[in-house]
């Protein structure tokens, strides 16, 4: 039976947190919001006995924290945490993102999706939503949302459950601040950073929106573009 600290070690392997619906939060901060969150923590490790009231806690030294933590910044606690996991239906506004490789547009995603209503989030062959890196580009609002990881076949076949309209960017669409848009469920697609949205998920989309912009910039990267999406559907 593999020890707490060894488990620890493990977590910082994507196929390893994958495997085992695991993951790992690090800092005050994050782990504080886990007590808000229905994230189920496994088991707690802290160098300070102010942290004792989380659940399953141990008191470690100093050191031993700084030996599991991933970040250079000092931190006090770690939690275990279970990955939630949610059958695809969407309670209201979603976002889905499709092979988006940068930790830090998936992060960025996520923070706006909450910000603007959208809460439940579909990854498809995306960056891991339950790495370091995309636990603090969002701020820890990934901890918050709906996080539901499918596969392509099993999100287009079951649209229905997630949105009346999906809405995809697309620089020949019509500018997303003269368009009429239909009432019901959004779901806003982000494609690869590189490629784009994938040619299925293209033709799942009714509506094709673009973003005024200037001459100056010929395109937005995929967290500002889907930001700004998000912000506009949520006047609706």
């Amino acid at each position: 039976m593999q020890t707490t600290r060894q488990m620890i070690k493990n977590l910082k392997d994507k196929s390893y947190r994958k495997q085992h619906n695991l993951f790992l939060v690090e800092g005050e901060k994050f782990c504080r919001d886990l007590r808000n969150s229905d994230t189920e923590i496994m088991k707690t490790l802290a160098c300070d006995d102010k942290f004792s009231d989380f659940p399953n806690f141990e008191l470690v030294s100093k050191k031993i924290i700084d030996s599991l933590a991933s970040t250079k910044t000092p931190q006090d606690i770690i939690c275990i945490c279970r990955a939630q996991t949610y059958p695809i239906q969407s309670i209201g506004n979603s976002l889905i993102l499709d092979t988006v490789q940068d930790p830090g547009n998936v992060g960025t995603l996520i923070r706006s999706a909450l910000a603007f209503g959208f809460d439940d989030v579909y990854l498809i062959d995306c960056a891991d939503v339950y790495g370091e890196k995309v636990i603090r580009s969002s701020v820890g609002t990934v901890l918050s949302a709906r996080i539901h990881i499918v596969n392509r076949n099993d999100l287009i076949n079951n649209k229905t459950k997630i949105a009346e309209n999906f809405v995809v960017a697309d620089m020949m669409g019509v500018p997303i601040d003269k368009i009429h848009l239909p009432k019901g469920k959004f779901a806003v697609i982000i494609g690869n950073e590189g490629q784009g949205v994938s040619d299925e998920l293209i033709q799942l989309s009714e509506i094709k929106v673009s973003i005024p912009m200037t001459e100056k910039v010929e395109s937005l990267n995929a967290g500002v573009a889907g930001s700004i999406i998000m912000q506009k559907l949520s006047e609706v």
